[in-house]
Order: structure tokens, then C-alpha cells, then sequence
């Protein structure tokens, strides 16, 4: 956490954060002696969860104690040229998720960033290895060193490098590979980035509590290494997903979920939210749902995430 001395001159104070029952946190507090005022300091500390702790949500909340006044909040500056500057308070606080969730060991995961998204650092979190995948590595490097491949939510607008050499990345899938494409828009109908004939459509289930019905019993992408209940899908906070593969897509195309939205302007069953295939030896998987994206603060979306990414390590 960072502490700024918004006072007038020096200033000792002492920091602690305020911890969920029985969890701990290295040191216990940190003096910080501040010289001048506007001087900010950083402290690290490591905190660890109680060993009973269940699944749910925990908070971590930060004190800063200076001349016997308690300081717990902090402020972001809002300031542009067409309107006055104004300070957004909020508290100390940081949200922690306890999730049961299980991922194989030592998965290495090549991701290929697109328009920007926070997938990375969640992959991360599932105790996987991320490496960014450059443009030498779509041209000339080692795939297969990958457990799985992701692109990032329409990298084939954004990465010119990868619609170059999309076909180094059908050969990685065709030895073996596992191959995670996040939702694109139209520009991936531009060629045929898929292993099969399909293409994108503007497809959406805009209902955040539609309940999906899965087409594909049994599917790894629903079962393996965590069984994915009816419970995944509550607690979405925007949309069920977009740009879902269009319905006339080749019948090697598997659809493993159908949604069913009942907006008055969308109404109908729509299916490419989740849809998988073979090729040659490996898996290609298309995701319009927006779990990836959107409803990472969901713990049971990480359940989800966790399978995807172990499709091909699962099935060696």
C-alpha cells in the first residue's frame, strides 16, 4: 500500500491492516517517518489466509495511525479540461476471493494480447505460467513448448502478426495443440482463421441471468479438472457473451452451450457462446461467452478458465 503525507510537514506514522478473523500478515504493522509534506512511501506486506478459510469473500481493509488520528482512505483526482477537478474517495480496501479450483501442475500458457484484457494475470492466479507471444514467436518460434495458446478478445483486429501467421497456429493445434480463441468481431471473416468454414456473427445473449443448456454432455471444457454446475452461471454482471460463431458454421463444429434470451429486441435461442472441435491432434476452441472478459470477478468463472486452459494436458 502507498502512504501519502497530506499534511503540512513531518510526520511519523504506522500502518496495519485490519484482517478477516484468524488470517495473518507479514510485519505486523510499518513505521513510515515522513520528512516534508506531499512525500508518499510504499510497504509490502504478505498476508495469509487462515487455514480453515472457506470459499468466499474476504476484505483487507489499511489504517495509517499518525498524532492520534486513524487515516483510512485514499482518493483518485478527476480532472479534465472541459470540467472541474474533483477527488473520488474510496477506503483502504481490497477484496480476496477464495476459490476452489483445480488446474494440472506446471502449465505453461502462450497468450497472444489483443485489444487488452485482465485474462493474463487471472491465468496467472490459477498457478499457470503466461508468457506473451511476440510476433518472431508467431513467425518462426518454438509453439509447441505450450500446454495451451489464448488470444486475447479480438486480437485478429489488433495483431496484424497473427493474422500473417494464423497458419502456424493450425499447425500447433494440428500436432497436439490447444488453441483458445477469445471472441473477435467481424475481421475474423475476413479469411478462414477457424480449422473449418465459420464465421462470426453479431449473436448475443444480452439477458445476464439466462440459464444455459449444454448441448455437449460430458464435454472436458465442462468437466475436467472441475465439474461446471448450473451454479457457474449466476452472479454474471453484464451480458452472457457476444459475437457468438455463426449457426451455419461446418458440422465439425461442436457446440457445447445454447443460451436462450428473452429481451424483447433479442428474443430466441442462440448457440456459438462455447464451441469446440478437433484438428488433427488437438483442440480449437472458440469463446464468445464474456466469462473470460467480464465476470472474472466471479469465482466460479475461474472454474471455467481453469478448464479451457487445461483442454490439451488433460487429454495427453
Amino acid at each position: 500500500m502507498t502512504v501519502v503525507n497530506d499534511t503540512t510537514g513531518p510526520a511519523d506514522t504506522t500502518v496495519r491492516l485490519d484482517l478477516p478473523k484468524d488470517w495473518t500478515a507479514t510485519p505486523p504493522s510499518a513505521a513510515i517517518k515522513f520528512e516534508r509534506a506531499d512525500e508518499s512511501r510504499t510497504v509490502r506486506f504478505d498476508v495469509k489466509p487462515a487455514s480453515s478459510a472457506s470459499n468466499g469473500e474476504y476484505h483487507v481493509r489499511a489504517t495509517v495511525t499518525a498524532n492520534g488520528q486513524a487515516f483510512d482512505r485514499g482518493y483518485e483526482v478527476i480532472e479534465y479540461p472541459h470540467i472541474r477537478r474533483y477527488h473520488i474517495y474510496d477506503y483502504a480496501d481490497a477484496t480476496l476471493k477464495v476459490i476452489d479450483v483445480r488446474t494440472p501442475a506446471n502449465l505453461r500458457i502462450g497468450y497472444v494480447m489483443g485489444v487488452g484484457d485482465q485474462v493474463p494475470p487471472a491465468i496467472e492466479q490459477l498457478g499457470a505460467r503466461v508468457e506473451m507471444i511476440s510476433p518472431d514467436d508467431l513467425a518462426w518460434g518454438t509453439l509447441s513448448r505450450f500446454d495451451a495458446i489464448v488470444t486475447g478478445v479480438r486480437a485478429y483486429e489488433r495483431r496484424e502478426d497473427l493474422r500473417a501467421n494464423n497458419s502456424r497456429l493450425l499447425e500447433y493445434v494440428f500436432n497436439g495443440g490447444t488453441l483458445i480463441v477469445q471472441y473477435n468481431k467481424f475481421e475474423f471473416n475476413d479469411a478462414q482463421y477457424g480449422p473449418y468454414p465459420a464465421k462470426v456473427s453479431s449473436n448475443r445473449i444480452t439477458n445476464e441471468n439466462a440459464a444455459p443448456q449444454v448441448k455437449t454432455p460430458g464435454s472436458p471444457l465442462l468437466t475436467r479438472p472441475n465439474e461446471i454446475g448450473a451454479a457457474a452461471w449466476q452472479n454474471w454482471v453484464q451480458e452472457r457473451g457476444l459475437y457468438f460463431l455463426a449457426e451455419d458454421k461446418d458440422s465439425r463444429y461442436h457446440d457445447v452451450l445454447e443460451f436462450d434470451d428473452d429481451f424483447t429486441y433479442n428474443k430466441g435461442s442462440k448457440t456459438g457462446a462455447l464451441v469446440e472441435t478437433t484438428y488433427g491432434k488437438g483442440h480449437w476452441v472458440y469463446v464468445g461467452s464474456a466469462c473470460g472478459v467480464n465476470c472474472l470477478g466471479d469465482r466460479r468463472a475461474y472454474q471455467l478458465l481453469a478448464n479451457l486452459i487445461s483442454l490439451g494436458k488433460q487429454s495427453r
